[in-house]
This record gives structure tokens, sequence and C-alpha cells, in this order.
């Protein structure tokens, strides 16, 4: 197993998972059932660690609106309704430890491939987004496998994201759809390579 070096340093595995949930994905509001969720440990000791990261204030509770899956929007936090929290932006240190954060959570990217195997014979993966810490490009993943079998994609990429403690935007794509993207210049496919990205793997030899 990898040296976590953060865990050591916050002396909780938890806190550590937390931060990183907070961290890798700022601009979202998390409830403590989702963050525990992002970070594979349990809501009351993910509820622990919030409270007190809220107490040193990095982070801040407050009312958000969130949108549910079936489009509607609801408000939540404050006294009387669901508690969410975010990273506190005025916090002194907060652009110190996300810079930290970032470059000593490990990514294990040989996890990553033996993760996506499962889901086709695989020809092509790309790391963007928030692998290499630039949120605004539009996928983290970008997978093109021959015989691609969407429902263990789907799974595999859902325990990466507890792996990882983050959610993974993804797009996927049949090695034929993928050399006929790079064709066209396809602005997903461009978006991605004209921006810092890492090549985990390349069978087509086009990257």
């Amino acid at each position: 197993m990898a040296d976590d070096f953060l865990g050591k340093l916050m002396s909780s595995a938890s806190r550590a998972k937390i931060l990183r949930v907070f961290f890798l994905d700022q601009s979202r509001v998390f409830t403590a059932q989702l963050a525990a969720k992002r970070a594979g440990i349990s809501t009351r000791a993910a509820l622990k660690e919030i409270k007190v990261l809220e107490k040193w204030g990095v982070l801040k509770m407050g009312k958000f609106t969130i949108t549910l899956a079936n489009g509607t929007e609801r408000s939540v936090g404050g006294k009387q309704k669901e508690e969410a929290w975010m990273v506190n932006p005025t916090f002194k240190y907060s652009g110190a430890l996300s810079k930290f954060v970032h470059e000593v959570s490990p990514v294990h990217y040989k996890s990553v491939l033996v993760g996506l195997k499962g889901s086709g014979r695989l020809v092509i993966v790309i790391l963007s987004g928030s692998f290499v810490g630039d949120s605004s490009r539009p996928a983290d993943l970008i997978v093109a496998a021959d015989g691609l079998n969407e429902a263990r994609l789907e799974t595999a990429v859902r325990a990466l994201e507890r792996q990882l403690g983050r959610e993974i935007r993804y797009a996927a794509f049949s090695g034929p759809e993928f050399r006929y993207r790079m064709t066209i210049q396809d602005r997903l496919i461009r978006d991605t390579l004209d921006f810092p990205h890492l090549v985990l793997l390349d069978k087509t030899r086009l990257l």
C-alpha cells in the first residue's frame, strides 16, 4: 500500500480522506452523507471530521442550492435544513492546503488501468481535468475500448471514485469511434489534448 503522507500529517486517515473530497472538488457542496460516500467512510466519521475542519475555518456551512437527479432544485444548509459544507475560500491557508492536497494525494495510475480492465479491450486511457488540477476541462477520464461494456465501465468508474475520493467525469468510445473523432478534430478530444493531460495507454499510436 502506498504511503499516505497526508494521512500521517493530519494524524487521521478519515480527516485526510475528507480533505481530499473537498479540495479535489472545491466548487462542490457536500452533505456529510455525500462526503462520507465519496471518502469511503461512515457518515458519523465524516461528520466528526467535517465539524473539526469547520471549527478550524477550513470548511464553511451555509445555505446552498443543489440540483437533484430529476432536475429540480432544493436548498440545503442552515439550522432548519439539511447541513452542507464547502471549502471556505476566505480561510487564509486555503490555497496552500489545496496545492498540498493535490501534490501529496497519490493518484495510483496503475490502479486506474487495472480498475478499467473489465470494461473491454482498452485502446486509449487519458487522464485530464481534476486528475491534472484543471476542473475546467470537459472530462477527467477518456476511455476508448474495443468491445466496450458500458455497464462494467460505469461500475469501474464508481469504484475508482470511492478509491480516489472524487467524482470522475468520463467519456467513453469504441476504438473506431475514437479514431474518427481524432480525424474530425472533435471538440471534446481537442479540448483535452490541447491542454495538460496524461496518456496512460495508447495502443492506437495516435497520441
